[in-house]
């Protein structure tokens, strides 16, 4: 009986530190080289909205900056993004929220969400490497870099 509720106590426990990763690629009718990206002036840590753009670039895209609340109709193709940074222990990027919009609709979406992350020593992740992997992912369909 004891064994039992220990591993009912375990499991509840680790549920509670979840970190977890969507990504609906994104589907373009046609490929582009340009992506404007919409400066968030609420997310300042990190150099956030540098290293997102750097991390375009090596994908080949040529990024042109926007000023923050910009509408999503701007530019042909466009992305915003949202981003939380926690500490625990340190800082870290606890939730990135990447959106891809053509033409003013929404094409495509990275999520990376570890504010559940608990205890979970993984949650410690640097900001450059966590957008190449999303962006990766984000742009993985052929004609979309």
């Amino acid at each position: 009986m004891k064994s039992s509720c220990f591993a009912a106590l375990a499991a509840l426990a680790l549920s509670g530190c979840a970190i977890t990763q969507q990504v609906s690629p994104v589907s373009l009718s046609q490929p582009s080289q340009d992506l404007c990206v919409v400066r968030n002036s609420e997310v300042v840590q990190d150099g956030f909205h540098d290293v997102y753009v750097k991390v375009l670039e090596r994908k080949g895209f040529r990024v042109n900056s926007l000023p923050d609340k910009a509408a999503v109709s701007t530019c042909p193709l466009l992305s915003t993004y949202e981003a939380i940074y926690r500490w625990d222990m340190a800082i870290y990027l606890a939730r990135a929220d990447l959106r891809v919009f053509s033409d003013g609709k929404q094409v495509g979406q990275a999520v990376y969400d570890s504010l559940s992350g608990g205890a979970n020593m993984s949650k410690f992740i640097r900001t450059e490497p966590k957008l190449t992997e999303l962006v990766d992912q984000l742009f993985a369909q052929p004609g979309t870099r």
